[in-house]
């Protein structure tokens, strides 16, 4: 903890840090600062006129303060002594002295950014690992609720699982065990990454039954969709569309094998003849693969493609299932492919 002295106006307020917002407000209000957290400075160069000493013991706390600059401020200090409450005090220390965070907004920044993954071809899961784990018995977990927080609540929720939260307060009718023993919970989930934790706090304000649910904010729009008729079913990637891929995979490698050899500027039309293929042949694949796409869809009968290249003919001619009154051209304005 970081210990602030401050005096106003013959009023003095000692203090040490964190502490809840709403407290050091009050706190701060005692001594005539009503003013917002942030416009109180951890400097005594300001504009209100009080006077503030800082007072650090812990090694920490030392690293911590040697980085206070002019313009920082107690509301910026208080998240940071909090956010570094919240973790294994060891490791906070290691990775602040490692840090070139030069002000305590810095390193705020610093720590509560989630470190670059290391690129990597292989996959990539994120989940928990449990401790010599016993056994596995997933149960069915029916989602009452879904509420999306800011990304510092929910690192504060994932790293301090015993504290009370008032979006658990809030919805203690969602969570229970019905005659089957199903549980009934709350889905949280960061905003920002999507990642989330189901909840089932049965009767306490804090998550006393909970799990890690990856990617939790894209399971449940793709619930959403499901449920709206509006299923996304991914087609099989057809030959066509393969070959199309693969000769544009082999046009970018080809590209980028040049431009590393010094050249700067490339055209489309000689990076394909040197893979022995034209425009021609990139409409025939485009074409082959737009037949094969409709040759899938139940509600096309045939589909017939031309190799002849006769302008103002058609190359795809298609029928429906259904009986039509009007011609093609009709329908699409004159457009033929």
């Amino acid at each position: 903890m970081i210990g602030i002295l401050i005096n106003n106006n013959g009023k003095a307020l000692f203090t040490a840090l964190p502490k809840e917002t709403e407290k050091l407000e009050k706190q701060l209000a005692g001594i005539g600062l009503n003013v917002p957290m942030q416009a109180v400075n951890l400097s005594n160069h300001n504009d209100i006129g009080y006077e503030l000493e800082i007072y650090a013991q812990s090694q920490i706390d030392l690293e911590i303060a040697s980085r206070i600059i002019l313009h920082d401020n107690i509301g910026q200090l208080n998240d940071l002594m909090l956010y570094i409450s919240q973790g294994d005090a060891d490791k906070m220390y290691d990775r602040i002295c490692e840090s070139h965070a030069e002000t305590i907004s810095d390193l705020y920044n610093e720590l509560t950014t989630p470190p670059e993954l290391e690129t990597t071809d292989k996959l990539v899961i994120r989940t928990t690992l449990n401790y010599n784990a016993n056994f596995y018995e997933p149960a069915d977990c029916i989602v009452e609720k879904a509420i999306a927080i800011p990304h510092e609540e929910y690192d504060a929720l994932i790293n301090i699982t015993d504290s009370c939260y008032d979006f658990i307060a809030e919805n203690q009718e969602c969570m229970y065990y019905d005659k089957d023993n199903n549980n009934h919970c709350i889905l949280i989930y960061d905003d920002t990454s999507g990642d989330g934790v189901i909840i089932n706090a049965d009767g306490c304000n804090y998550p006393k039954y909970s799990a890690f649910v990856p990617h939790a904010k894209t399971m449940l729009e793709q619930h959403e969709l499901e449920q709206s008729g509006l299923k996304t079913v991914k087609a099989p990637i057809t030959e066509s569309e393969k070959r199309l891929l693969d000769t544009i995979s082999s046009a970018a490698d080809r590209i980028a094998t040049f431009a590393h050899l010094g050249h700067k500027d490339f055209t489309i039309e000689d990076v394909l003849k040197d893979l022995n293929c034209d425009f021609d042949d990139i409409k025939e694949l485009i074409r082959n693969a737009v037949a094969e796409k409709l040759n899938t869809k139940p509600d096309i009968s045939s589909v017939e493609v031309s190799d002849l290249d006769i302008p103002l003919q058609p190359e795809i001619s298609v029928t429906t299932e259904e009986t039509q009154n009007m011609t093609a051209d009709e329908e699409i304005g004159g457009l033929s492919l």
